[in-house]
């Protein structure tokens, strides 16, 4: 994978092309991708959270795939419970949100930073009260509540993922919206997209 002089730091780059061969379902690229991520910066953890997101997104196979892949690839470094290549780090430790215990502040904190996802405007999804329960107590609640990547970085995640998938056009262009919502400029999102389609395209 080559990279540009970016805006965007380099190991969210190389985060984002990750969670965009997961979300194809293109495990041998990301067999190459992984290790890329690592050496330039992405944390073993960072990793962990960005595939578990992705099972919102692109369903549990390709979520569980790409963890399966990373952990292949961390399990042939390990030599003696360690890995054997020092540039690749664990990063911060993995701490259970107390939220998962709180289902009432799960739904309160989802749905203010679903609001905040949404540029300030409250989102109720009336048509299917179930799935707007989801989106508020778990994807924004639950998932967001894990301190490994930050709401800037987890759209772009998303932005990633989408990118690379069929028929999601309304949530692709919805959520390169919300990453800008989220903290990013819309320079940075146009910059990622342009990467990806080039990283993605690539031979």
């Amino acid at each position: 994978m080559e990279t540009t002089t970016s805006a965007l730091p380099e190991h969210v780059l190389y985060l984002c092309a990750c969670a965009a061969c997961a979300a194809k379902g293109d495990l041998e690229h990301l067999e190459t991708a992984i290790p890329q991520a690592l050496d330039h910066g992405v944390t073993i953890n960072e990793l962990k959270d960005a595939f578990a997101q992705l099972y919102a997104y692109a369903g549990f196979p390709r979520s569980l795939n790409a963890l399966g892949v990373l952990e292949k690839i961390l399990n042939a470094q390990m030599v003696n419970g360690t890995l054997s290549l020092g540039t690749w780090q664990w990063g911060k430790p993995f701490v259970r949100p107390a939220v998962w215990d709180d289902a009432a502040e799960a739904l309160r904190t989802g749905t203010a930073m679903q609001t905040r996802d949404e540029g300030g405007t409250p989102w109720d999804y009336t048509f299917c009260p179930q799935a707007d329960y989801y989106m508020k107590s778990h994807l924004f609640g639950d998932i967001y509540a894990s301190d490994q990547l930050t709401p800037a970085v987890r759209e772009l995640v998303t932005v990633a993922a989408l990118s690379t998938m069929d028929g999601v056009t309304p949530q692709f262009e919805g959520h390169k919206e919300c990453a800008v919502f989220m903290g990013n400029t819309p320079e940075q999102v146009t910059e990622l997209c342009h990467w990806l389609s080039h990283v993605m395209n690539a031979e």
